[in-house]
């Protein structure tokens, strides 16, 4: 949807390439430094998504209440808190 918005068609590829840069940085990872490493970066990025998607419901949630600022602000604590409690849980 971003890559519509935008006038440079480049955003789509951009777009689009992130799920096979993470799947190749974890192979390299993988090869290079050994499946623990790995795992954890795997975890970060598993995460990251949980956290990801506290974001979007609280954004959603918020933005017309408290405004777009405030909003995002809470929503990123949110993120925050979601995708610390996530990685400390599976890598402890």
């Amino acid at each position: 949807m971003l890559s519509d918005v935008f006038k440079p068609k480049a955003f789509a590829g951009l777009f689009a390439a992130a799920p096979s840069v993470a799947l190749v940085s974890l192979g390299l990872t993988a090869a290079m430094m050994g499946a623990q490493k790995a795992t954890i970066n795997a975890t970060s990025m598993i995460a990251g998504g949980v956290g990801l998607l506290a974001f979007c419901a609280v954004a959603a949630l918020l933005e017309k209440r408290t405004g777009a600022i405030t909003g995002s602000a809470i929503a990123w604590l949110s993120w925050l808190l979601v995708a610390g409690s996530v990685f400390w849980l599976f890598v402890q």
